[in-house]
């Protein structure tokens, strides 16, 4: 974690030392990343950076966490899964097509995040996965919660396996959104419209199945 030395740092230059690392790590991933290209790029010398942090690791272990700070803080300031007015239909569609935007505004967020999820190289993977998870499904889980409480999910369903239906689904939705191409089957467009009604359906196969309804 950082040092007393770089909390002290005009928060102007702190923005500028994650920044670079952010880039970095998120394009090159753990093992590749230099730290001496995140030192040209913040503009600070390599002496500098170990004043301010024990080591490459420690480096990445602060970056995870901002990184997450800053999308969970996103979340917060729109608060739309707590939106008692709207149904749950809404507030499903409403969350994810958030998500999305967020990731749209923060793409080197979501890149990191991308890598996290499917290389094998960082320090402390299960730590950062656990502590990246706990956070991530806390919007899963009121979803869960509103709609039992609603009754338009069974309380006889485990909301465990009702959260990782949902996170597994919306985590492959939102890489096509962003990597065109990655499924043989489908692709989406940018198109908003589009997006809105794909989410429609996703909402419509996790709550309805996909059986064929009886007439």
């Amino acid at each position: 974690m950082p040092t007393k030395t770089f909390l002290s740092l005009p928060i102007e230059k702190r923005r500028a030392i994650f920044n670079a690392a952010l880039e970095e790590f998120a394009d090159n991933g753990y093992s590749v990343a230099s730290t001496n290209k995140i030192c040209k790029i913040a503009g600070i010398s390599k002496g500098s950076m170990f004043q301010y942090f024990e080591n490459k690791e420690d480096l990445f272990l602060f970056v995870v966490q901002k990184a997450l700070r800053d999308i969970i803080d996103m979340y917060r300031a729109e608060n739309i899964i707590y939106n008692d007015l709207m149904d749950l239909k809404q507030i499903f569609i409403s969350s994810s097509m958030q998500m999305i935007r967020f990731y749209e505004k923060l793409p080197k967020h979501y890149r990191l995040y991308l890598r996290i999820n499917y290389e094998i190289d960082f320090p402390d993977l299960k730590k950062i996965r656990r502590y990246l998870n706990r956070h991530v499904t806390a919007v899963t889980q009121k979803f869960v919660q509103i709609g039992k409480m609603r009754g338009v999910l069974s309380r006889e369903l485990r909301s465990d396996l009702v959260m990782f239906l949902i996170n597994s689904m919306l985590f492959r939705l939102v890489e096509l959104f962003f990597i065109p191409g990655v499924d043989p089957v489908l692709n989406i467009s940018s198109d908003p419209d589009e997006r809105f009604t794909i989410l429609e359906n996703v909402y419509d196969i996790l709550v309805n199945g996909m059986g064929a309804k009886s007439v």
